[in-house]
Order: C-alpha cells, then structure tokens, then sequence
C-alpha cells in the first residue's frame, strides 16, 4: 500500500511539473509574440515620423554569383531572403536582440543608400581569393576533410556571393551589443573580404565594419571612401612616422579611387606628394596637390632619380619592386605595395601553402633590402580609422572623388562593372542602391571640427 501510494503521489508531481513547464512555455511564447508585435509597431512608427519609408525588411534585391567567371556571365539580380534567423529559447526570451532582424549581438542591420565598386569586385567575380576567403568563412570545417561531402557544403556555404565592398546608408536595426549606434544613424563602412558584399537593398553587418558616416558629405560620396581609406590607412599609417626626417612621398598611380584618397591622406598628414599618372588623371592629381610625372610624356626612372630622396614609395600598381624603390627612399624610408600576391598564392598552392610561400617571399624582399622598410599593404577593417577618416573628411582634409558620369543606378550594376573593367576610372564608380533622394543630397554643411 506505501509503494503505490508513493507511485500515485510521483505521477501527481511529474504532471504538476509537466503543466508548470507547458504553461512556462505557452507564456513565453505569447510574451515573445508580443514583444515582437511591439518592436515592430514602435519600429514602424519611428519610420513613418521620419518620413523615410523604411520598413522590417523581409526579402531584398541583391546583385550576386553563384558560380566564378566574368561579370558579365555571372553577376545576377535575384529577390533573396533577408539573413534573420535565430535561435530562440525560454532562458533567452527576455533578451531583445532576439526580437530584431539582425543574427549576433553586435550586428547592425542598415538600408543601403549607396555603394561603391573597388578593381577586385571584379576580381573576386572571377574567383580571386577563392581558397583564403572560403578558409576564412568556414575554418572549423576544415578539420573534417576526410567527409566526402564537405565539397558539396563548403559550395552551398559560399554561394550566392553577394558583390561591393562599401556601402552607405540609415541604421534600422541593432543587436543588443551595439552601443553608439541606433535606429536613423547615418552610417558608412565596409564589411570583411570573406564576408557577404553590399550591392543589396540591406546589409546586416558587424559592429566592428561600420560608424557614423561623414556629416558634410552624401551618401554617395561617402561609399567611396571606405575600402579605399582602409586600405590606404592600414598600409601607410606606421611609415607616417618618417615624416620627421623626410616628408616627401612618391605615389605610383595615383588617379584611381586608392591613388586620389592615398594623395590627401599623405598631404593630410604633413608631406609633399609626387605621383605617377597619365594625361588623363594628371588634371584630378594636381587639384589635389600633388606634383605630377605624365608618364606618356615623361620617362618616370629619370625623373625621379633627379629628384630629391623619399621617405614613403607607394606603389598602387605594381609598377615597381623594393630594389627599383630602395635608391630612392632615405634610410629607414618605407616602400610599400598593394601587388603581394599572397591571395594569388592561395589560390594556386592552398591555404597553407600559399601563406608559407607570401611569408617566404616577403622575408625574402626585406633581407635583400636592408635599410628600409618593405610593407605589403591589405585592406583591413578598422572602425578607429573609419572615424579618423570622417574626421578628415569633415575637416575638409579629404574630399570623396566621384565624378557625375561614374554614378550608376541599382538595375545599372552590369554596366558599372563593365566601366570599371575598361580601367584607368577618375575616382570611384558609386552604385546609387536606394534611388532614394536621402542617397544623393549633401548635408547644408561644408566643414565640421572635431574636438
């Protein structure tokens, strides 16, 4: 009689415990429910009193690949479902980044206004850092090589690749880590190499990609500057310190989009530039007030030998080697290159391999060029930099290079990419995304000092 009353009393209490925990359940859905009702409502009140049109995006357009080979037989425009979805729990309902479209914490779901083209767009169409980024976007899985399907998921996980490197446009959502940016900011950045690119109505990126844009600038004329500024900063940023004992720069290639930002990040930084360029760019370089060499005209050896010694040589275009650079730098002078052809590396050998290769190889440059520095330059986000470089901007220091004629609309991508291609672009090539008359207007401000 004792046994089965305790076995009577057990089944009351397991069903006691399994009513607490269906209604805990029930009740935290109807909380989540709830609380997801009222985001969005506050949300779209918030639009509407801005008058912006903004709306809880579910689906965007997005130009993108999803499989390697020219632009012009790859790249698409295709709807795609907004990346959204989490993983919600009882423990975590309280929590509101589960409410928001946004996947982590620190990310920022942001409408793009503009974006903007860089050369290796159409690089990465045609599968340049095919091996580096997908090791990048899928390490851990690298450790599961002897699956025969890892081919198979490491295809679907690379695919579709959305296009564009920098982007500008209104935050509408943020995670909970997020603290100096909210709903209506205006933002500006450039998401990593291996992850998704910004030709796409939204992009939802890391905390760690983007800031407050420029004040005095547009949408447009901020997308140009990201990817570009990044690259520049993160190659010459340490080398500035030989302004002290020489301030003269030498710049080769200087009227593209990283040519025009790397002469008024130098002269911006208190040095004299000289820079390569043809006919063509010789009239945007001297605007900017840089001392130009034609080399249609002019033979660029003998020019520069004649001249007085360099403390930077930056070389955009590949056009010369640390032993071409070394007679021409001070001692302790820096040459710097964007052609290191580490990703090339990767490419054609593997990922480890093709590190090992680049590693042995810039060893290699600096033990034949002792007395100045060899620096391989890589874009590399940096929101410091990003903030420094607004600062500049809004100074007056740097100004977005963007001529009229290289302003694209959103279904015009195809033909962006085909100018680009051409080769020898003025400053950037800008994709207006939004069409929206915010994407194009200047703030009535001219010039802002940051304390």
């Amino acid at each position: 009689m004792h046994c089965i009353t305790k076995l009577k009393l057990g089944q009351r209490t397991f069903k006691l415990q399994q009513n607490v925990r269906t209604k805990f359940a029930e009740s935290t859905r109807e909380k989540l429910k709830k609380k997801k009702v009222e985001h969005k409502e506050n949300f779209q009140q918030w639009a509407e009193f801005q008058e912006r049109g903004f709306k809880i995006p579910e689906y965007m357009q997005s130009w993108f690949i999803d499989q390697y080979g020219a632009p012009e037989k790859v790249l698409k425009k295709e709807a795609i479902n907004l990346p959204q979805h989490k993983m919600v729990t009882g423990i975590d309902a309280r929590k509101t980044y589960l409410l928001q479209q946004v996947r982590q914490p620190n990310d920022v779901l942001v409408k793009v206004h503009a974006a903007s083209l860089n050369p290796i767009d159409i690089r990465m169409c045609q599968g340049y850092g095919e091996q580096l980024f997908n090791f990048q976007r899928n390490f851990l899985f690298k450790f599961f090589d002897h699956f025969p399907t890892k081919a198979e998921f490491l295809k679907d996980y690379e695919f579709p690749l959305v296009m564009g490197r920098d982007f500008s446009g209104t935050v509408i959502d943020v995670g909970t880590g997020v603290y100096d940016l909210e709903p209506g900011d205006e933002v500006y950045g450039a998401p990593a190499l291996y992850n998704q690119g910004t030709l796409s109505d939204y992009i939802a990126v890391d905390l760690a990609y983007v800031v407050q844009k420029p004040a005095t600038c547009s949408h447009i004329d901020a997308a140009s500057i990201p990817y570009v500024a990044l690259t520049v900063v993160s190659t010459l940023k340490e080398a500035l310190s030989i302004r002290e004992k020489c301030n003269r720069a030498l710049v080769l290639g200087g009227s593209g989009g990283i040519g025009t930002f790397a002469i008024q990040y130098l002269r911006a930084n208190g040095f004299s530039v000289t820079t390569t360029c043809s006919s063509a760019g010789q009239k945007i370089c001297s605007s900017l007030g840089a001392e130009c060499i034609n080399y249609h005209t002019e033979n660029v050896d003998e020019v520069v030998s004649k001249q007085d010694k360099y403390g930077i040589v930056f070389d955009i275009i590949g056009a010369a080697t640390p032993a071409w650079a070394k007679p021409l730098l001070i001692s302790g002078g820096t040459y710097a290159t964007l052609q290191n052809n580490l990703v090339e590396r990767t490419n054609r050998y593997g990922v480890i391999a093709g590190l090992g290769a680049s590693m042995s190889q810039m060893i290699r440059d600096r033990s034949r060029n002792y007395g100045i520095n060899v620096k391989w330059g890589i874009y590399q986000p940096d929101r410091n930099s990003l903030l420094e470089v607004a600062r500049y901007i809004d100074s007056g220091n740097i100004k977005p290079i963007v001529d009229a004629k290289n302003i694209y609309q959103f279904d015009d991508v195809p033909k962006a990419f085909k100018k680009l291609g051409e080769g020898h672009t003025k400053g950037k090539i800008v994709v207006n995304v939004s069409g929206q008359p915010e994407a194009t207007q200047k703030p009535p401000v001219d010039k802002i000092i940051h304390l």
